[in-house]
């Protein structure tokens, strides 16, 4: 058992590595050149559409094969006090994005000032899903998935720290940046994380929080895609705030995780924006019922109804075992992910997703079960099976997925 939980926390260490130097990084020749790389298939049957008698008919997804991740990383030891990091995204080995550039100050344990594009502290995963082979399960949480975002991913200024509290250690994280729609006078948005380990890392509980502090708007232009923040793009502004709070249980071979996070939205939708998604994005009753103030009356401009308030809501419950063979270690798992946005559509080109969006209520709820070997720790082979589960034009359906990964560490 040892050495499993040896193995387990090393991945952990490297996870995290992804987002902040060792804490103690000693001599300014300290430079760590690492990067991950994920290569995966996947495939859905029997997803249900509309024909154009309003029946409902399936037909089975195209098999995808991908390299969702591939991100190379450095960090740089300046001195004692300042490092550097960049991450650099690659993703289908194609075009190469700076994912992370930032450096930091690290004043004592109590304070630490990070600058430069960042990835926020926001619940378990945000931080680590670049590293792929570090983690159970093949897909993230549904609040990171690139579709239906609750907030953006990176920040540009955080203040971060960490005091000894009890057995355990209380950790803090203050971010800010110019918002999801830009720069702009009227407010500026604010985020943090507060947590604390305990029992040698076993335990975990935290809470992350967020606001716009006023009107904000998306990061896309209407048609360009779904956004890469927590604003659709037909709402003329939006003032929003995220609450959630997060737990997580590692010991003897088990690895328990639960949480919850609840986005309230003051938005006024841009009429012109709505009657182009009308007219081009296929909406189901339910949504042309939330768009019109008369859904039998004409789709113009002064039929739209512009208050846009909504709320979205997502919880989701992962666990494991570990336990390690003469090949390597196995990691059994279970995922169930909930996720609720009455306001989205189905169609990515106009700002939806295909999941929430296809949903009469804007519900729905993903089972997975799931299996990862590591013939080493720096090697991820995961296997997974889905079942999507929500109501489409007035019944339960369900359509399955299947995914395998295969992922691994280099430059370690």
């Amino acid at each position: 058992m040892k050495k499993l939980q040896s193995t387990t926390c090393a991945l952990a260490v490297l996870g995290m590595a992804a987002t902040a130097p060792l804490a103690n990084a000693a001599a300014a020749s300290d430079v760590n050149l690492y990067g991950y790389l994920s290569w995966r298939v996947e495939k859905v049957w029997d997803e249900p559409a509309l024909d154009e008698a309003g029946e409902t008919v399936k037909a089975d997804a195209d098999r995808e094969i991908t390299l969702p991740s591939f991100n190379v990383m450095l960090q740089y030891a300046l001195d004692d006090r300042f490092k550097v990091f960049v991450n650099l995204d690659g993703e289908e080995a194609e075009d190469v994005s700076v994912a992370n550039l930032w450096g930091e100050y690290q004043h004592n344990q109590y304070l630490n000032v990070r600058l430069g594009k960042t990835y926020r502290r926001f619940g378990l995963y945000n931080e680590m899903l670049d590293a792929v082979p570090t983690y159970i399960g093949i897909e993230a949480p549904e609040l990171f998935d690139g579709d239906h975002l609750l907030i953006s991913r990176t920040t540009l200024a955080m203040v971060h720290g960490w005091v000894p509290l009890g057995d355990g250690e209380l950790r803090y994280s203050w971010s800010t940046d110019n918002g999801e729609g830009g720069p702009n006078d009227d407010n500026v948005p604010m985020g943090f994380d507060l947590r604390y380990d305990w029992g040698l890392g076993n335990y975990r509980v935290g809470i992350s929080g967020y606001t716009s502090n006023g009107d904000t708007t998306s990061d896309v232009d209407l048609g360009e895609g779904s956004p890469n923040s927590g604003v659709l793009p037909w709402m003329a502004a939006d003032d929003f705030y995220i609450i959630g709070a997060y737990g997580e249980l590692n010991r003897d071979g088990w690895q328990l995780q639960a949480a919850y996070w609840h986005a309230s939205h003051d938005a006024e939708r841009d009429p012109a924006s709505v009657v182009t998604v009308i007219q081009n994005a296929g909406v189901n009753a339910a949504q042309l019922d939330r768009f019109l103030l008369d859904p039998d009356g004409p789709v113009t401009e002064a039929n739209v109804d512009v208050d846009g308030d909504y709320d979205v809501d997502t919880w989701y419950l992962r666990g494991g075992y570990s336990f390690m063979t003469r090949r390597g270690e196995v990691v059994p798992y279970v995922q169930w992910d909930y996720y609720e946005n009455p306001e989205t559509i189905e169609s990515k080109t106009w700002g939806g997703d295909a999941e929430a969006g296809l949903a009469d209520d804007g519900e729905f709820s993903k089972a997975t079960v799931g299996v990862v070997f590591r013939p080493s720790p720096d090697i991820a082979m995961k296997l997974d099976a889905s079942m999507h589960i929500q109501e489409f034009n007035g019944s339960t359906e369900r359509y399955p997925e299947i995914r395998f990964d295969v992922s691994y560490i280099f430059g370690r």
